[in-house]
């Protein structure tokens, strides 16, 4: 209650504060206040900013470390954000498996059609490869570098393309596999048989053959296939080949390659051996490469065959043996063959020069360790053609002629003549009786021989000669068996 100046009283309608109480809030408290709001409001507001940078880091964060492929990243222009590698691989897989289904190709030819398909030339996909670059988008260098490209990606995007690649090796091994199919080889003219009673030929007709171009099939396949034009057919280009020999070639080129004949005795035993002999060479057929001996063909000379005894050598003297005389025909044989320009594979000389041939010009048979074979070193078969008639022998060789008509003959030089010992030989023969003795082998001159073969151009003139070997006939001396 308050007291106006004449001493009533009234009632003040505010409060009156006694100094005390205006000192409990001076005006500094305002400020203060003043000062805590503004610092309560900026707490407020720093601390709403760090919650809101705090979530957008978060928000980063996330977004960053995230498993699927980021926004943006297309393979093949298939959108792969959001997806999963997994999903994103189970994709291509059916891709690569349509892919692989629709690489083919066809290479025709007449009635025969080849089809190339992803089986025959393996084809190897990239989707793999693809699919971790893909991935890989938005992963690599630092925090902010990998937020930076994914920011980039989600508005830019980020493309990759697929591919495949297929084993071109295997491509030329199927050429290789065609043409082999489609080649037809020429064939040449070639001798077909030998006619022995008319002595001709008959040849088989020569034929044109067929060659694919095996590096232009390769090409056109390749060229097809990296264009991805598989409904494209492909047809084999070639050339034709020709024979290189004909059969009006080969015509000229055969006939009776050489000819040679001996004159026999009077013996008709010893003829009926010769001409046997002679029959069992008559007719053979000796093929490139393969080999012919007198004593396979004539077998072993025995009377069930029709060989008489005639007279031998044996052991450096004359005996009577069955077949004895077959020596001349195989010497006979020996100079046919030798003027046909074959190899001679085995040959054995008389033990003294016989009457028949030149020193150095013989070759003995003796059943059967003796013999003689030659050998067809040639390209084409050879014929042998051999009889016996009015004591003369005669062996020919018919088969592909020497070149250019040249002929071959021999010509033997003795460079050595051997003088036998005057002194009797006595020599010990079991089988006589005791006390008997017998006459050996007679007194006989040896001889060294020369022997060349001379080959000649078609007008007879000299060539050339090579030594074919040197013969050696032993002297030998008076001998007396005895026992």
């Amino acid at each position: 209650m308050a007291f106006d100046r004449q001493g009533r009283g009234r009632r003040d309608a505010r409060p009156r504060r006694t100094k005390e109480e205006r000192s409990l809030f001076p005006v500094w408290t305002l400020i203060v206040l003043a000062l805590c709001a503004a610092l309560w409001g900026y707490g407020a507001k720093l601390y709403g900013d760090r919650m809101a940078a705090y979530e957008a880091y978060a928000a980063i964060r996330q977004t960053v470390g995230q498993t699927t492929f980021f926004p943006g990243v297309t393979v093949d222009d298939v959108d792969l954000g959001g997806m999963t590698m997994q999903e994103a691989q189970a994709i291509f897989s059916g891709r690569q498996q349509q892919a692989a289904e629709t690489f083919s190709l066809v290479v025709s030819s007449g009635d025969k059609r080849w089809l190339i398909t992803s089986q025959e030339v393996p084809v190897t996909f990239n989707a793999e490869t693809m699919l971790e670059r893909a991935y890989a988008v938005g992963r690599t260098g630092t925090f902010e570098e990998r937020w930076n490209e994914i920011e980039r990606v989600r508005e830019q995007g980020a493309s990759f393309t697929t591919g495949f690649t297929y084993d071109r090796t295997a491509v030329r091994r199927l050429v290789e596999i065609i043409g082999d199919s489609l080649d037809v080889e020429a064939k040449d003219a070639t001798l077909d048989a030998f006619d022995i009673a008319g002595r001709t030929f008959t040849f088989t007709e020569a034929s044109s053959g067929y060659r694919i171009d095996r590096d232009a099939l390769e090409a056109d396949i390749l060229a097809a296939l990296d264009a991805h034009a598989y409904d494209r057919v492909i047809t084999p280009s070639g050339e034709t080949v020709e024979p290189s020999v004909t059969r009006a070639q080969l015509e000229g080129l055969f006939g009776r390659i050489s000819s040679f004949s001996t004159t026999t005795t009077r013996d008709n035993d010893r003829n009926t051996n010769i001409a046997i002999s002679a029959g069992a060479l008559n007719g053979r057929v000796v093929k490139p490469g393969e080999t012919l001996s007198f004593n396979d063909c004539t077998g072993q000379r025995t009377g069930e065959k029709g060989y008489r005894e005639a007279g031998a050598i044996a052991g450096g003297v004359l005996v009577d043996d069955t077949g004895g005389g077959v020596c001349q025909t195989s010497s006979t044989l020996f100079n046919a063959v030798v003027r046909a320009d074959l190899k001679i594979v085995k040959r054995y000389a008389h033990s003294w020069p016989s009457s028949y041939v030149n020193k150095g010009e013989d070759a003995t048979v003796n059943w059967p360790s003796l013999d003689f074979v030659f050998e067809n070193n040639g390209k084409f078969p050879v014929f042998v053609v051999a009889w016996y008639e009015d004591q003369v022998v005669t062996v020919e060789i018919y088969g592909q002629l020497l070149e250019n008509g040249m002929t071959i003959d021999l010509e033997s030089e003795v460079t050595q003549t051997l003088t036998p010992s005057d002194e009797v030989l006595y020599t010990l023969d079991e089988s006589l009786p005791e006390g008997t003795r017998k006459a050996g082998r007679k007194k006989r001159t040896g001889y060294v021989v020369d022997t060349y073969k001379v080959y000649k151009d078609s007008a007879g003139a000299e060539v050339k000669r090579e030594k074919l070997w040197t013969t050696t006939y032993r002297a030998m001396q008076d001998e007396i068996l005895y026992h």
